[in-house]
C-alpha cells in the first residue's frame, strides 16, 4: 500500500465518522457517497494503459451529487467540495485525451483532489452550528 493511498483511506474513514458524528443529512449522505465511490474504485480494475473508466463514472455521478448539493444545500463547503471534484474529473478527462501522461502524476494529482474533497466535507461538519444540527436544510 503506497503513502498517499494509506493517507487517504485514513481520511476517507476520518471524514466519515465525523460526517455521523457531527453532520447532518448532506453531510451523512456525501460520506456515504465517497465511501461508496471508494469501494467501486478499489474493486474495479486498473490497466496503466487505459483510462478507468470505471474510476470515471464512479466520480462523475459524485461530482453530479456534489453539484447538486452545491446548488440545493445552501452549505458553503459543497460549493468547494464541487470545485475539487470537478478538478478529479478535470484530471480524468486530461488522462483519457493524453495517455502519456505519467502514471505517477495521474494518481498523484487524483489523490490530491480527493483529498481535498474529503478535508471539505470534515470542514463542513465540524463548522455546522449545532442549533442547525437538529433543523433539516
Amino acid at each position: 500500500m503506497s503513502p498517499i493511498y494509506a493517507v487517504s483511506l485514513i481520511l476517507l474513514i476520518v471524514s466519515a465518522a465525523v460526517a455521523l458524528w457531527r453532520g447532518g443529512p448532506w453531510e451523512r449522505t456525501t460520506a456515504a457517497v465517497l465511501v461508496l465511490t471508494w469501494i467501486g474504485t478499489a474493486l474495479a480494475p486498473f490497466d496503466p494503459a487505459r483510462p478507468p473508466w470505471v474510476a470515471i463514472a464512479l466520480d462523475g455521478a459524485t461530482l453530479l451529487l456534489l453539484l447538486y448539493l452545491a446548488l440545493y444545500s445552501k452549505r458553503r463547503w459543497t460549493v468547494w467540495a464541487t470545485a475539487f471534484q470537478f478538478l478529479l474529473m478535470a484530471n480524468h478527462l486530461a488522462f483519457v485525451r493524453f495517455h502519456e501522461l505519467e502514471q505517477w502524476a495521474y494518481v498523484t494529482a487524483y489523490y490530491v483532489w480527493g483529498d481535498a474533497v474529503l478535508l471539505c466535507l470534515i470542514a463542513g461538519a465540524l463548522w455546522r452550528p449545532r442549533r442547525a444540527a437538529s433543523a433539516v436544510d
